[in-house]
């Protein structure tokens, strides 16, 4: 246990945004980028004079072009960026896990990315660069591949070669130069260079609760790595702190006395056992150098389980679960057309023929939800509109575990029915439901805190004070422990069926 030796961490951005890799600019400032997975657009790309206060910038990957993939499924896409800047170009490294390793390239990131360079034969995920003096670039990732003749598979571990990264050519045989120190999922490495020794830091036992970062040194690229004493660097395993599974770090500044790491992590509640479900979340810290070693052992870091509206709780980026290559979605404000980042937004959603299912990408367009308490709401224009299916608003973690509040298309009546449901592993539950005239114009509304979510639709022509509970979902339907995979919650509006269906004055607020 590590509970005497806790510091408090700050949240840079929040919302899931795991996987933070960053790197230092010519002009002193620090970029960082995350994975994204199955949302487009994908890898979101931030900025920071100082390490610790960061506003984003835009996405490497906001083409589809960039994100080939013939069918995919939650929690794939993007695993693992690694961000390093080498004579005038930013590269960044990272899987496809549907396609292979990639590159893609930028001499300003404020002005987009390139096209993906692929790195044929190179096997595994969480690729990493790094360029030694005499500007000899270096892969290294962890073990993958098919298994060979005898059926075997490479031992668990970091791999190193070297690789041209203007073709994505891996020029050297792959070498295994650390098995970690325990031997479970050693992954996300990273290297560097201080004072002429050479540093490997790698995640180990597993993006869960054994999460940790470790480190090892070397007077070779290719080793043999002297181990770090002080193993594990950062840890929070075996601890009742809110903040949870953190690690998978990266480094800025190393050279220097004081060095900039980021690390991701869960927020999880006071339950027990404790249950968290918006995301992977990054932190960044500061950490002093002593003998040649980061002065961390066994350290341990901490947060707020909600935010002060001080790390980004409060941005709205549209996002899909895949590429809207049907162009089913329009995001607008007024008459012009918005750009991602437009809150009280109007969206036209033009339903599919399908639901939940990953035959084309869920059918959903959202945000992410960045804090445990919140509200999200959308106005329907004209529930009418809607001729089959249903529609309106979801929390959706995955296509196996969402909940939705929605409207039904009209029937002979002229009623249409206002629904409350939670799907969990192919179960749906009610949870509320109520009857309105299909002339009526509603609010679908789903509110969240520490425990889980609550859901109401408002008609003040309807209903006494203008609004109709409809009950509460436990946030533990939608947790790691129950929904798994490696994303967090999207808040959005959806349409299955047919009919154009706008949502009016869409929003997303944090409530303190």
């Amino acid at each position: 246990m590590t509970l005497f030796n806790v510091k408090p961490a700050r949240r840079i951005a929040s919302g899931f945004h795991p996987d933070p890799t960053i790197c230092e600019t010519p002009q002193g400032t620090y970029l960082m980028v995350n994975s994204s997975f199955e949302f487009f657009p994908g890898l979101p790309v931030f900025e920071s004079e100082d390490g610790e206060h960061w506003h984003k910038i835009g996405d490497a990957m906001n083409r589809p072009e960039q994100f080939p993939y013939k069918t995919m499924d939650n929690s794939q896409g993007i695993y693992a960026p690694t961000l390093r800047y080498h004579d005038g170009t930013y590269y960044l490294i990272v899987t496809n896990v549907n396609t292979g390793n990639m590159i893609l390239t930028s001499t300003d990131p404020h002005s987009g990315w390139s096209d993906p360079i692929w790195v044929e034969g190179w096997p595994g995920i969480d690729p990493s660069l790094f360029f030694d003096d005499d500007g000899t670039a270096y892969i290294c990732g962890n073990e993958g591949g098919e298994p060979d003749e005898n059926g075997e598979r490479e031992p668990a571990g970091i791999y190193l070669s070297k690789i041209d990264v203007a073709t994505g050519t891996v020029l050297t045989k792959r070498k295994r130069i650390c098995g970690g120190i325990t031997g479970s999922n050693p992954e996300g490495p990273h290297m560097y260079k201080r004072g002429g020794t050479y540093y490997l830091m790698w995640a180990e036992g597993g993006t869960e609760s054994g999460h940790m970062e470790n480190i090892a040194r070397s007077d070779s690229p290719e080793g043999p790595y002297e181990m770090y004493p002080g193993n594990p660097l950062i840890t929070n395993r075996s601890t009742h702190l809110t903040l949870q599974a953190i690690g998978h770090c990266d480094c800025a500044h190393f050279e220097a006395n004081r060095t900039l790491m980021v690390f991701h992590g869960t927020r999880n509640n006071n339950e027990y056992p404790a249950q968290g479900w918006v995301g992977r979340e990054p932190y960044a810290v500061w950490f002093d150098w002593k003998d040649g070693w980061p002065e961390l052992a066994d350290q341990s870091y901490d947060c707020d389980l909600n935010g002060h509206n001080d790390s980004l709780e409060s941005d709205v980026e549209w996002i899909t679960p895949g590429i809207d290559s049907d162009k089913q979605y329009i995001v607008s404000s007024g008459h012009a057309m918005a750009p991602a980042t437009t809150n009280n937004a109007t969206i036209t959603v033009h339903a599919a023929a399908q639901s939940f299912d990953l035959t084309h990408g869920a059918p959903m367009i959202g945000t992410r939800q960045t804090d445990l308490r919140f509200e999200f709401g959308a106005t329907l224009a004209d529930a009418r509109a809607l001729s089959l299916g249903e529609a309106g608003v979801a929390v959706y973690a995955n296509s196996h575990h969402y909940l939705t509040i929605a409207v039904r298309a009209s029937d002979a009546n002229g009623l249409i029915r206002v629904k409350a449901t939670a799907h969990n592993a192919g179960l749906a539950t009610v949870v509320g439901t109520v009857a309105v005239p299909a002339s009526a114009k509603l609010r679908l509304i789903v509110r969240g805190d520490e425990s889980g979510y609550d859901f109401a639709v408002a008609n003040t022509s309807a209903f006494a004070g203008g609004e109709q509970l409809l009950g509460h979902v436990p946030g533990k339907l939608l947790s790691f422990t129950n929904a798994g995979g490696f994303t967090g919650i999207l808040l959005g509006v959806y349409a299955h069926g047919q009919g154009n269906i706008t949502f009016n004055n869409v929003h997303y607020s944090v409530q303190q």
